[in-house]
Parts: C-alpha cells; sequence; structure tokens
C-alpha cells in the first residue's frame, strides 16, 4: 500500500472556516477553547481526534472524511484496525460513538 499523503489538517480546518463566516470567538466557544488557540488550530499538521470531533460538529463539517479522501486510505478499513488506529478505547463513550457513526457514514458511500 502506498504511503498516505500528509495533509495539512489547519488549512482544511481554515478553508471550512472562512466558508462558514463564523466569527473565531464564536468558533473558539464552540470547541470550547481559547480565541488565540483558534490561531494555532490553523497551523496545524495534527490534531487529536476529539478536538477534530469538537471542530467537525462546530462547523457541521465531517473532517474525518476529508482525511480519509485528501490522504490516499482505503475507503473501507476493517473497523477493528480502525480502532486500533484511532485508540478509541481511550475516548470517551460518546466520542467513540460519533467516531463509529462518521465511519459507518464513510462506508455506506
Amino acid at each position: 500500500m502506498a504511503k498516505p499523503h500528509r495533509i495539512h489538517i489547519g488549512h482544511l480546518i481554515k478553508e471550512v472556516f472562512d466558508e462558514k463566516g463564523m466569527s473565531v470567538t464564536e468558533f473558539a466557544r464552540r470547541i470550547n477553547c481559547a480565541r488565540p488557540n483558534v490561531y494555532s488550530i490553523f497551523e496545524r499538521y495534527d490534531i487529536g481526534v476529539e478536538q477534530l470531533i469538537d471542530i467537525s460538529e462546530a462547523l457541521e463539517h465531517n473532517f474525518l472524511d476529508d482525511v480519509q479522501l485528501k490522504s490516499g486510505l482505503e475507503s473501507q478499513l476493517p473497523i477493528r484496525q480502525l480502532k486500533v488506529q484511532l485508540n478509541l478505547e481511550a475516548l470517551s463513550e460518546e466520542k467513540a460513538e460519533k467516531i463509529v457513526s462518521f465511519v459507518n457514514a464513510l462506508t455506506e458511500k
């Protein structure tokens, strides 16, 4: 399998953020972080899964889907492999259920 392309997740988030026309203050409130941290998110190559889910909810955009498409990952990873990659066991039950819902939506395409 070819090595996935490196994705700048912060740039993807910034693109969607700009499209939504939301203020930085509102976005920071929705993801429960300080306003200056929003700018650091836009500069990150990597981001934690739980925070990415919060951002996806705040912007009403599935960034997990974007990461999958832009990285060249196979579209139907076995769920056990996905759990290992995302370490779902370390997440809260609510966050793990959201990830599984995202994955289910992806595999139905």
